[in-house]
């Protein structure tokens, strides 16, 4: 974005100083200095440095050791060639402003969105927002039961929200408080601004997914699993009406074979990286220690502080910050050796777990009309796992009576090719029908129609684990083995109906 060519109908993006750093999947991210630089040099964004993309992946691939800092830079980075993108098209339209917007300040708004949208994450991200945020009702009263809530937080009382409010000093009008729609867990009222918030999240192919598609798979050394045709997927896209206003993202007809390779490939990551199964297996104990260790560090204490707008306790919690003192607490003889047992293991990667049987890939078929069973599956996971365990442990109790199941656990991830955020009914996505560059006609579609055509099935994958000390004995672990295979399989052909599950 650094050639002025492109903001030749943009006056305060044209005004602005660009520079350039090296990345390893752009070559080049562009960024200004009056703003973006300043927010990128706040103690607040510096953190992300320090906190690992992949929390616990690179157990599993030793290159995986790439921070949520490079990751928040290629999302501005798509985030700006996006919304540059739907933008000139809609200046086509509405002329110079949209929907009362500069069109200056929806591109730069996206920009930071996609810069900022994962400044509130906590050490080891997703493990410490189920462990720490999302369970505790107390937190979630005060508005802080998720990263995206504890950005806002950040952003409102850091330097960070009065650097973007200078903006306004540029003729970036009411930039700040568009930022903070866009960074939204929650819709914007504003069609114009539910449409560039799909650019940055919370979209079938957002800035944000096809960064860390990309960059994950390059840094896991699983490239074959993230080849995204970003540009192929950003140049057909184009913004539609469907009612009076301008809200929706079509997508060129041409450009379907990129949507298909990305929405394949974003499976083949999360069932072979992301769902690793000793990664999984490393998540279940890394929850127990952060659990277990919560009050010792002050985990949930740094967070509630948010709530009255103190954000320096919050800001040390890093990885390393949480590493470092695990290691300490791993020698403190005062504790319980459990807990010593515990950290060590997940600082020396000792994992207590052995998966047991095959990886169980059940496909999800829509029971009727156009609803989309992954979305049941996702949304009642815990109750049916739950009753896939004991089902489990009922069957093992009964063919080898002395084995002490209760330590046995299923573990069960949804593999959707499109993200299930973005996923609302009926799920739909709309195709444009392009004629010499100019939109002509457009249509809604079924996602889920288009993936099962693709060959692209919606599925769960479930793996069962036992702790190492059950199944040493080879003869006792292939008992065990094809003993939980079958109760899986039993409990998936009850379960069954036109080849889906009901929940």
């Amino acid at each position: 974005m650094s050639s002025v060519n492109q903001f030749s109908e943009l006056p305060v993006l044209r005004s602005l100083s660009w520079d350039v750093v090296r990345d390893p999947i752009y070559d080049y991210i562009d960024y200004n200095r009056e703003l973006e630089a300043r927010i990128i040099d706040t103690p607040v964004f510096q953190r992300l440095r320090r906190i690992k993309q992949l929390q616990l992946s690179y157990l599993v691939y030793p290159g995986a050791e790439h921070s949520r800092f490079q990751h928040s830079l290629g999302v501005m980075y798509l985030a700006g060639l996006f919304s540059l993108r739907i933008t000139v098209h809609l200046l086509k339209e509405e002329g110079k402003e949209i929907d009362g917007y500069k069109p200056d300040v929806l591109i730069e708004a996206t920009r930071i969105a996609g810069l900022l949208h994962d400044v509130g994450h906590g050490p080891f991200s997703h493990a410490f927002e189920d462990v720490i945020l999302s369970s505790n009702p107390s937190l979630s009263s005060k508005g802080l039961s998720d990263h995206e809530k504890i950005g806002l937080h950040l952003i409102e009382y850091t330097e960070v929200s009065k650097i973007i409010r200078s903006g306004e000093k540029l003729g970036l009008d009411n930039i700040y408080d568009v930022v903070k729609e866009l960074l939204s867990d929650r819709e914007p009222s504003n069609p114009i601004l539910r449409l560039y918030r799909k650019i940055v999240k919370a979209w079938v192919y957002p800035a944000d997914i096809m960064d860390f598609l990309m960059r994950d798979s390059y840094y896991a050394g699983t490239r074959e699993y993230g080849s995204i045709d970003y540009q192929r997927l950003i140049r057909g896209s184009y913004p539609v009406k469907t009612g009076e206003s301008y809200e929706h993202i079509a997508l060129d007809s041409k450009s379907l074979g990129a949507l298909r390779s990305y929405l394949n490939n974003r499976v083949q990551m999360y069932e072979n990286v992301y769902f690793h199964p000793v990664t999984r297996a490393f998540n279940r104990l890394l929850t127990d220690v952060l659990r277990e260790v919560d009050e010792h560090l002050g985990l949930t204490e740094a967070v509630e502080a948010l709530a009255e707008g103190r954000v320096d306790k919050y800001i040390t919690l890093t990885d390393e910050y949480v590493y470092a003192k695990l290691i300490e607490m791993m020698n403190n003889s005062e504790l319980r050796e459990e807990l010593r047992s515990k950290i060590k293991m997940l600082v020396y990667r000792k994992n207590p777990w052995k998966r047991i049987g095959i990886d169980h890939k059940i496909p999800l078929i829509a029971l009727s009309g156009r609803l989309d069973p992954a979305i049941l599956a996702f949304r009642y996971m815990d109750k049916w796992v739950r009753d896939l365990e004991e089902h489990v442990r009922d069957t093992l109790r009964a063919k080898i009576p002395n084995i002490p199941v209760d330590d046995i656990w299923v573990d069960s991830n949804t593999l959707h090719p499109a993200p299930l955020s973005s996923l609302v009914e009926p799920h739909v996505f709309y195709v444009a029908y392009v004629r010499s560059g100019e939109l002509v006609d457009y249509k809604p579609h079924s996602i889920l129609s288009f993936m099962v055509n693709e060959g692209i099935i919606p599925k769960i994958i479930v793996r069962a684990y036992a702790p190492r000390s059950i199944v040493k004995n080879k003869e006792l672990y292939r008992d065990v083995s094809r003993i939980v295979d079958k109760a899986i399989d039993e409990f998936f052909n009850i379960s069954a109906i036109a080849g889906g599950i009901t929940l």
